[in-house]
Order: C-alpha cells, then structure tokens, then sequence
C-alpha cells in the first residue's frame, strides 16, 4: 500500500518543482511590458531567456529584449507617478538620455517570475 502511495504522490511532486518554459516566460514577460505605464512610449521586441533557474517559489532568468521608443520624450512630462513606475519617464530618461521616436536599446536583465493561479507573471 505505501507504494502506491508513493507513485500516486509524484505526479504532485512534479508540479512543485515546475520551471517555466521560454514561451510562457515571453508571454509574461510581454503582458508586464504592456500593462505597465510605458506602454504608451515603447514597445518590448526580441525577448530571449539566455539562463534561468528555479529558486524557491520564483523563477530568476537572465533575459535579453530591446526596447522600441514609441513616442519622443519631448512630447511627456515627468510626473510624480511616472517616477514611482518601474518603467516611468523618469526612470527612461535616466537610463536612456534623450529618446525619440525609432529608438532601440538594446537590454540584458535578470528578471524574477512568479507563480500565480492565473501562472507566471513578472515580480512588480
């Protein structure tokens, strides 16, 4: 009876120790891009995991992507919420100087992943 136990339990087991494949770590990775404040200014193209490993209930992958400018900056103000953003203006126009339309940087990050009921999503 303990065997049977013990076979019954691995299909569990397996399901605690689920690592994300590269397509849903993209699919995350793009609906944080566009669900966040800058989705208005730029636009994520290109995204690849380079390496990746498991820690926890987390995800932590080494991520490479560009970022396509959108809009100009001259056409934003900087406000108070944009500098709470992850990606607001201010933080772009630390990062990137002056942008404008057709801009593309590219960027390599470690990003951290989540697992939700709904599956992963990028750690806000």
């Amino acid at each position: 009876m303990n065997k049977n136990i013990s076979i019954a339990m691995i299909p569990l087991l397996a399901g605690c120790t689920e690592i994300p494949n590269d397509t849903t770590l993209e699919k995350a990775f793009y609906s944080a891009a566009q669900s966040s404040k800058a989705s208005t200014i730029l636009t994520v193209d290109n995204f690849a995991k380079i390496s990746g490993y498991k820690k926890r209930d987390q995800y932590i992958a080494e991520v490479s992507y560009d970022i396509r400018f959108i809009s100009s900056q001259q056409n934003h103000t900087i406000s108070k919420d944009a500098r709470a953003s992850g990606l607001g203006l201010y933080m772009l126009s630390i990062d990137y100087g002056q942008y404008k339309v057709g801009d593309i940087s590219s960027n390599q990050q470690q990003v951290i992943f989540i697992k939700t009921h709904a599956g992963w999503r990028v750690k806000a």
